[in-house]
């Protein structure tokens, strides 16, 4: 049998341990019935039933990952950023530490073995983290962007936590489950609205296509989402996970032109099963693209192996998906490696292609 179908049934299991059958009363919205959250677009169906869960397991094509790579990083965080510059580095899967010259901000950090309701068993990482936690700057927020598992890490939230005591701004429900853990700052915050910081900056909760569970009986009643980050002259998206609709337009008309967008481009095959929940290569070209973003990266690959394609498939289909583009006389891979602005410094910044920046995959 599959290991990743046996993983599946596993977890679904403790899952059922974990958590009991509950169903908080939210408040009322444009995307909420006030019992459960739901996307923008009512004629996508993004959480699969069990029998979907099953036919992907048994008729999927899951490639071979290596049992670990190892990466020669040494991220430099010392350099001493001027008003109105930026500089990111990319740590692990969505971890992404965001610095600004009185600002510095890390999204879904994860630094354990294994993401899982458990820590022996499930989806286990290749790769280091590019930074250990100790190496890290001192952290003044934290962005949550969903409570899964790769997401929302509770033993990286609490290490943080002590160690630096930030800010974590997640989602309207996820606040429970940190408060559960001893983390007493914490912002909630619904699609659109927005926590302001000491030094002026704006963090702004933004729609996203996905979904929100920690067991079998809670999901949908956790909101998801993504951030909008914008500190002086820079605007930083970052989406967690997410699958390709209308936000990114709508990102783009409510907010403007992004400096730089953080976009997911691994955990996408098979597309029948995630293509409503999460992008591929080629969908986070069009996001790029909808956003009119100066500069794109990619995240969230190479780390753990939740879906079936190669762990160097997201980088090959980006490249194809760069090529093949066209965007009305300038096309993507132009528009993407011109359109650089030279007050985004730190790390070198790729442009959808995170091999060259500092940090792991």
């Amino acid at each position: 049998m599959n290991p990743y179908m046996i993983s599946i049934a596993a977890l679904a299991l403790v899952g059922l341990s974990l958590f009991a059958c509950s169903t908080p009363r939210l408040e009322l919205s444009d995307h909420s019935d006030g019992k459960k959250y739901f996307n923008q677009d009512p004629n996508v169906t993004v959480g699969k039933s069990l029998l979907q869960v099953l036919k992907w397991k048994f008729t999927g094509d899951l490639k071979e990952w290596p049992d670990f790579v190892k990466d020669n990083v040494a991220p430099d965080f010392t350099r001493d950023l001027a008003e109105g510059e930026g500089a990111v580095t990319f740590i692990n899967h969505a971890s992404e530490l965001i610095q600004f010259k009185d600002l510095t901000v890390i999204t879904d950090p994860v630094f354990s073995e294994r993401v899982s309701p458990v820590s022996w068993f499930g989806p286990k990482r290749h790769r280091d983290p590019g930074a250990t936690l100790d190496n890290l700057p001192k952290i003044d927020f934290v962005l949550v962007s969903h409570n899964h598992y790769d997401h929302l890490d509770l033993d990286s939230l609490t290490a943080i936590n002590k160690r630096d005591h930030p800010t974590f701004i997640v989602p309207l429900g996820n606040r429970t489950l940190l408060e559960g853990e001893g983390i007493e700052s914490i912002v909630e915050l619904d699609w659109w609205q927005n926590h302001k910081t000491s030094n002026g900056s704006l963090i702004t909760l933004v729609p996203m296509q996905h979904w929100s569970a920690r067991g079998i009986f809670d999901r949908f009643e956790m909101l998801w989402g993504g951030f909008v980050i914008s500190s002086s002259e820079l605007k930083v998206l970052f989406t967690g996970d997410t699958a390709y609709n209308r936000q990114f337009k709508d990102i783009a008309e409510k907010l403007g032109t992004m400096d730089l967008s953080i976009l997911p481009i691994g955990a996408y095959e098979p597309r029948w099963f995630m293509r409503e929940q999460h992008m591929d290569p080629q969908d986070a070209v069009r996001a790029h693209l909808d956003l009119k973003s100066n500069l794109s990266i990619g995240t969230h690959y190479g780390t753990f192996q939740l879906t079936d394609e190669g762990i160097e498939d997201p980088i090959t289909e980006l490249s194809k998906a760069l090529a093949e583009d066209d965007s009305g006389g300038e096309d993507a891979e132009t528009l993407l490696r011109t359109h650089v602005p030279d007050h985004l410094a730190g790390s070198p910044l790729c442009p959808l292609d995170v091999r060259n920046r500092t940090g792991g995959k």
